[in-house]
């Protein structure tokens, strides 16, 4: 999808660029749904599909729909560590790996810098030199935290310089103990297609060392703002599932996302658009009307755009500088500072992007150069917005980490009384700063509190 098509403030259809053909395509409708995922590879390196991307729900918001809460991202604990820049994907090993593996690093430094240069093995560590420092700083919970206290933790014990692999940028998941205290026969019927997964992958055996893990970007909470109804700002343009932002707040639970699929598609959906569609007037808006020409137009402008630049840097170039850019600044912990240098970083990089990118082939054809060139654009725009809406929220709260606002014990510290609130994005034009509109969160029944996992 190219585009929406806007006719008297309705969402009237959409503009498509056919995959094989090329071809530049209208197709009218009553009314537009986007069932079309999150936006997770903004970081490049995520445990999502490669095809995964933020064109569409970006695409709307560049046609008025508001993009709420960009800067919630789920970044979870238990992900194969990346293991060079020739990497394009991350692999996600199951939540369940943490009923009965427990998570450690060394105690010292030294020990990790032993490990990293392979002259010792993680068996020849004893326990009294091990941190299981999950257990022992929430021992109410253990390995059992929730996904953004279980990635912070992982990411603090490593910059400590206790990580265990070459980058060290990894932890331990051990089985050790579960094995002995319950048999490899057991243990292999709850987890033998993960442990053989790990093993297909990394070459190592995790029922007889330990298994490395580190976190990764999994699922965003952020996505098109929409009512109850499904539908966004716009009449008649709905957004289902991980491209909206409705169901999980700043920090979305395991499973949910099978959830809100479900609610979604099969209990919202089928009646919100059915009461939409029974009070909308049954003319149809012929594909010749002049906004969807205006439409194509664009499209084929940016097209054009795109391939006559003839630079000499390849799209995943810039992705990849992209992905480091967010990763490192709007990833499992952010600061005033960081974010404001992310954005002006994000600015050349748009800028070089658009002058000397170079997208191969022709827009007649199969073209997944010029495929992925679009989707990187839209995603050096959205990095921005991310920035943007973390450096709004002076508080932390959920997946949004901001190091200035925590508590003495280094755990998250919220603000409700000023930031309990949706941010919903408006886009004002190119060049121009968004306009953040507040929709306040009223809880009528529950009470705010501070989470503990102590």
């Amino acid at each position: 999808m190219m585009d929406v098509v806007i006719v008297d403030g309705k969402a009237r259809g959409i503009v498509t660029r056919n995959l094989i053909t090329g071809a530049i395509e209208s197709h009218s409708a009553h009314a537009v749904l986007l069932c079309t995922g999150g936006y997770g590879n903004v970081f490049y390196l995520s445990t999502n599909a490669m095809g995964s991307n933020v064109t569409a729900a970006w695409r709307a918001h560049k046609k008025g729909a508001y993009f709420s809460n960009p800067c919630y991202t789920q970044i979870h604990p238990t992900c194969i560590p990346v293991s060079g820049d020739h990497q394009s994907k991350l692999t996600l090993m199951s939540e369940s790996l943490r009923n009965d593996g427990r998570v450690w690093v060394p105690m010292t430094i030294e020990m990790a810098e032993k490990l990293r240069k392979k002259q010792i093995k993680p068996q020849d560590i004893k326990d009294e030199d091990r941190d299981y420092y999950l257990e022992t700083k929430y021992p109410s919970f253990g390995n059992l935290v929730p996904r953004d206290v279980a990635s912070r933790n992982a990411k603090h014990v490593c910059d400590e310089g206790r990580g265990v692999n070459e980058t060290g940028e990894a932890v331990y998941l051990d089985f050790r103990d579960a094995i002995d205290r319950e048999g490899e026969d057991l243990v292999r019927s709850k987890y033998g297609n993960l442990f053989d997964m790990y093993l297909q992958i990394t070459g190592e055996n995790p029922y007889q060392t330990p298994m490395m893990i580190y976190p990764a970007v999994h699922y965003t909470m952020g996505g098109l703002w929409v009512d109850y109804n499904l539908m966004t700002n716009i009449p008649g343009l709905y957004a289902l599932g991980e491209a909206n932002f409705s169901d999980h707040g700043a920090n979305r639970l395991g499973a949910s996302a099978l959830m809100q699929g479900l609610a979604d598609g099969y209990f919202v959906v089928p009646y919100t658009v059915g009461d939409y569609l029974a009070n909308l007037a049954n003319e149809k808006v012929p594909v010749d009307h002049p906004e969807f020409k205006k439409s194509e137009d664009q499209v084929k402008e940016r097209i054009q755009k795109l391939l006559s630049i003839n630079g000499t840097k390849t799209i995943d170039y810039y992705h990849k500088k992209l992905g480091k850019i967010v990763w490192n600044y709007c990833g499992m912990a952010r600061t005033a500072d960081g974010l404001l240098k992310a954005k002006a970083m994000i600015k050349e990089l748009k800028a070089e992007f658009w002058s000397n990118v170079r997208v191969l082939g022709t827009g007649e054809e199969l073209n997944h150069s010029l495929e992925k060139a679009h989707r990187v654009a839209d995603f050096i725009e959205l990095g921005e917005l991310m920035m943007d809406d973390a450096l709004d929220r002076n508080e932390s709260c959920g997946g949004h980490f901001r190091e200035e606002y925590q508590t003495p014990e280094g755990e998250a510290l919220r603000d409700d009384e000023n930031y309990a609130y949706v941010a919903a994005w408006e886009y004002m034009g190119e060049g121009l700063e968004e306009v953040l509109h507040k929709e306040e969160l009223v809880y009528e029944n529950v009470k705010l509190t501070q989470r503990s996992y102590k």
